[in-house]
C-alpha cells in the first residue's frame, strides 16, 4: 500500500514539472516575439503645413481632362488601333466600326457617277463631225430626189390638154413632188439640229445628274468617315473600354468607348466648399498629399478658377465632412512632374489662407 502511494506521487510530480516547462517555454517565445508596431506615416491623414488654411479634396486629371471618346454610329466594332496608356496625335485612327455595307455603296455610287459624267461629255462634244457628214450626206440625196421628182412633174405639164397621161399619174407625180420637198425640209432641219450641238436644257440636266451623282459619292463617303474614330487631341489612352465585336452604343454599355487626355501636364481638381470661398486666394501657396500617405508634399501651382458653384461629389469620409453643399472648383497643376500620381486619383490639398483658420 506505501508502494502504491509513492508511485502516484511520483506521477504527479512529473506532471506538474512538464506543466512548470511548458508555461516557461511559451513565456520565453512571447518575450523574444517582436510585435509589429503600425507605421503611423503611411496609414495618418496629412497635416497641413500651413497655420492657417483651407482644404479640399482635389482630384488628379489630364490637362484637357478627361474626354470622352464616343460613336456618331450604332455599328460594331471592327478593329481597336491602339491600347492603353499609349501616346497618340491629334488625328491618329483610336478604332473602326464595321462598314463592308458602306464600302459596297460607295463602289455603286463611284460607277454612277463616271456613267453621269460620261454621259455629259457626249453632250458636251456635240455637234460631232461625223454626224454633221452623214446628215448632209441625206440632204443631198433628198435633193436629189427632188430634183427626180419635180422633173418627172414638169414633163407632165404641158400634157394635160392632150389627155396623153391619166388625171391619177399626174396627181401621183404631184403628190412624189410635193413628198420630196417635204423630206429635203426634213433633213434640212436636223442637219441645223445637228450643227447646233446638245440642246441647253439637256446639258444644264445633265451637269445637275453629274452633281448629284458626286453629292451621293461625297455623301457615302463621310459614312464610311464616321466609321473611323480618331483622336481629337495629342494625348494618352487613358482606358479602353469596348472590344472587337462589341457595339459600343448597346444598351448595357454605360461608359464610353475610349478615354483619352493631354497627361503633360497634370492638373488637380480641388472641391473648394462653398462656406470656405471667401477665404480662397488664387495667389496663395497650396500644397497636396496622396490620401494615406503624409510622407510626400507635392507643391502645387495655381492655373485657373471655375467660376460657378457645382454640387460636392468627391468626398473625404471625415466625420464632421459637409456632405450636402456646394462647391467651388480650382484647378491646380504639380509645380514637378512625378511619376507616382495617377489619373483619377484622389488627393488631400490645403491652401495657405490669411487670418483665422477656415478648415
Amino acid at each position: 500500500m506505501h508502494k502504491l502511494h509513492r508511485k502516484y506521487f511520483i506521477i504527479i510530480v512529473v506532471l506538474a514539472l512538464a506543466c512548470i516547462a511548458l508555461v516557461s517555454i511559451n513565456l520565453w517565445k512571447d518575450a523574444h516575439t517582436p510585435v509589429p508596431k503600425p507605421n503611423h506615416e503611411i496609414s495618418t491623414r496629412p497635416l497641413s503645413p500651413y497655420p492657417s488654411y483651407i482644404s479640399g479634396v482635389g482630384i488628379v486629371e489630364p490637362s484637357s481632362e478627361n474626354i470622352f471618346v464616343g460613336t456618331p454610329v450604332n455599328r460594331i466594332v471592327d478593329k481597336i488601333a491602339v491600347s492603353v496608356g499609349q501616346k497618340v496625335k491629334k488625328g491618329d485612327v483610336l478604332f473602326r466600326l464595321e462598314s463592308r455595307d458602306l464600302q459596297a455603296d460607295l463602289a455603286s455610287r463611284i460607277v454612277a457617277y463616271q456613267d453621269a459624267v460620261a454621259r455629259l461629255q457626249k453632250l458636251e462634244a456635240l455637234p460631232r463631225k461625223e454626224d454633221v457628214a452623214a446628215v448632209e450626206a441625206q440632204l443631198k440625196n433628198g435633193q436629189i430626189e427632188l430634183e427626180q421628182a419635180k422633173s418627172q412633174y414638169d414633163r407632165v405639164q404641158g400634157l394635160e390638154q392632150t389627155r396623153a397621161l391619166s388625171d391619177e399619174e399626174i396627181s401621183r407625180r404631184h403628190f412624189r413632188l410635193e413628198q420630196a420637198e417635204a423630206k429635203v425640209q426634213q433633213i434640212q432641219a436636223d442637219l441645223d439640229k445637228t450643227k447646233a450641238g446638245a440642246w441647253k436644257p439637256d446639258l444644264e440636266i445633265a451637269r445637275l445628274q453629274v452633281l448629284q451623282a458626286k453629292t451621293n459619292v461625297k455623301r457615302t463617303k463621310a459614312d464610311i468617315a464616321r466609321t473611323i474614330i480618331r483622336s481629337p487631341i495629342d494625348g494618352t489612352v487613358l482606358q479602353i473600354k469596348t472590344h472587337e465585336g462589341e457595339s459600343p452604343l448597346s444598351e448595357g454599355s454605360k461608359s464610353p468607348p475610349i478615354i483619352i487626355g493631354n497627361t503633360n501636364p497634370l492638373h488637380v481638381r480641388v472641391s473648394i466648399n462653398q462656406f470656405d470661398a471667401s477665404h480662397f486666394r488664387q495667389d496663395a501657396p497650396a500644397v497636396a498629399f496622396v490620401q494615406g500617405n503624409a510622407r510626400v508634399e507635392f507643391p502645387l501651382k495655381f492655373v485657373k478658377l471655375e467660376p460657378y458653384f457645382v454640387a460636392k461629389q468627391n468626398l473625404t469620409n471625415e466625420i464632421t465632412e459637409k456632405v450636402d453643399t456646394r462647391v467651388l472648383q480650382a484647378i491646380y497643376c504639380f509645380d514637378k512632374d512625378d511619376q507616382r500620381i495617377f489619373v483619377g486619383q484622389q488627393m488631400d490639398v490645403f491652401i495657405k489662407t490669411d487670418g483665422q483658420e477656415a478648415e
